[in-house]
């Protein structure tokens, strides 16, 4: 009978705060080395990635409603937008906060918990002058998946809402 092993990770993180002890030990599986092929057997061109049944070793340890929270990685960048007059320059400042948001926290790809029906998240963002923009996401569908959020600063006169429906399909397959 195999005996599981100690695997040594370690992360490198340019913020001490998010990151855990680098070092850390995992436990790794026998039966891990089968992962591959038991992942690579569910793939079909035209698959939804969404039903790949994933081991929770390899998911991301976050739910897809905080996940989403990426897009808000600078809200700070949001603050100038409603006293901006030239719409030109109020669109730049749209595309600069929407850009801010594409990087990757923590670093790697991985996928994201799928979050039940009904679960939700919450938190704000402390602006430096002493106001709060707030935020909530809720899972509103299983199948198909629906997350649904709205952000708020209100000293600010900004709202953001929406409803992400990630979706992906495999197109070709090596």
């Amino acid at each position: 009978m195999p005996v599981p092993h100690l695997r040594r990770t370690s992360q490198s993180r340019s913020s001490m705060e998010d990151s855990p002890p680098s070092g850390e030990d995992e436990l790794v599986e026998p039966d891990q080395g089968n992962v591959l092929s038991h992942i690579i057997s569910q793939l079909r061109p035209g698959a939804d990635l969404s039903r790949v049944v994933l081991p929770t070793f390899i998911l991301e340890p976050r739910s897809m409603l905080e996940r989403i929270t990426n897009f808000m990685a600078h809200p700070e960048t949001l603050l100038p937008m409603s006293t901006i007059e030239d719409p030109v320059e109020r669109f730049i400042s749209v595309v600069k906060f929407y850009l801010s948001g594409w990087h990757i926290k923590p670093p790697g790809v991985k996928k994201p918990l799928n979050p039940i029906l009904g679960e939700t998240f919450t938190c704000y963002w402390d602006y430096p002058d002493e106001t709060r923009a707030y935020y909530i996401s809720e899972q509103t569908s299983h199948h198909p998946p629906k997350s649904s959020y709205f952000f708020a600063a209100p000293e600010h006169k900004i709202r953001i809402d929406g409803t992400l429906k990630p979706r992906s399909r495999v197109k070709d397959i090596f």
